[in-house]
């Protein structure tokens, strides 16, 4: 839902694996420091978003291409965080495995916040000035500014959207596998990205869905168990 909205003003966000490995420390980190599910909570999201937010910033203020800017933002998050947890594992509280695998009314909890995030991401990209700005800004760029659109607040916003998503998505990860590991968030912005494609949305920009990105996601989460079903070679 994230990448969708950057794709779509014709951006990019190769950092967001490295997002989601950092929120995920900092709430272990904070979980194994305080015990405090509410603060744990707040700085991994927060976090996350100012990271997403900084990217955006980046591209706009130095006009950089947000694939050169966020290759480097990349290093620089999962960086900051192996020095802040020394590139241990962290384990996280029991209860904290509900987010990842508990139920409500017989609906998993993961579907449940994923579909509040798509109907939210649809509303935003259809129905405001938000997502009006974003395809304006992916036709043309240029155009948007010669029509003083707000070019640069839209990119950093939707950068932060990225970034938003991307740290509830680490702490439903973090609650799934039982923990942080070194190895979580890798290669994960490569699958989004393709997820987004395949969903029709164009890597030059403006036009795209949310609802097609879902479904490019849920194609490639059924082709991957359907090749380790079949024990396929890697």
């Amino acid at each position: 839902v994230g990448m969708s909205f950057i794709i779509i003003t014709a951006g990019i966000d190769i950092s967001m694996g490295a997002i989601l490995f950092f929120s995920s420390a900092l709430f272990a980190q904070l979980m194994l420091d305080t015990h405090s599910y509410f603060l744990a909570f707040t700085a991994a999201i927060g976090c996350a978003t100012l990271l997403g937010g900084i990217n955006g910033l980046l591209v706009v203020r130095f006009r950089m291409s947000p694939l050169i800017t966020t290759l480097a933002t990349y290093s620089i998050y999962r960086g900051m965080a192996i020095h802040m947890t020394g590139a241990q594992n962290i384990p996280v509280p029991r209860e904290m495995g509900f987010l990842g695998n508990g139920r409500v009314f017989g609906v998993p909890v993961p579907i449940l916040i994923l579909l509040v995030i798509v109907v939210a991401g649809v509303y935003v990209l259809n129905h405001t000035r938000l997502g009006v700005y974003a395809r304006a800004m992916g036709s043309s760029t240029r155009s948007a500014r010669e029509s003083n659109l707000p070019t640069a607040p839209v990119t950093i916003m939707v950068y932060a959207i990225g970034g938003l998503v991307t740290g509830v998505a680490a702490l439903i990860l973090l609650a799934r596998v039982g923990g942080l590991q070194s190895g979580i968030g890798i290669g994960i912005e490569f699958t989004v990205i393709a997820a987004v494609i395949l969903g029709g949305t164009k890597l030059t920009g403006g036009s795209g869905s949310v609802i097609g990105s879902v479904f490019g996601a849920f194609f490639l989460v059924l082709t991957e168990n359907g090749l380790n079903l079949m024990n396929a070679s890697p």
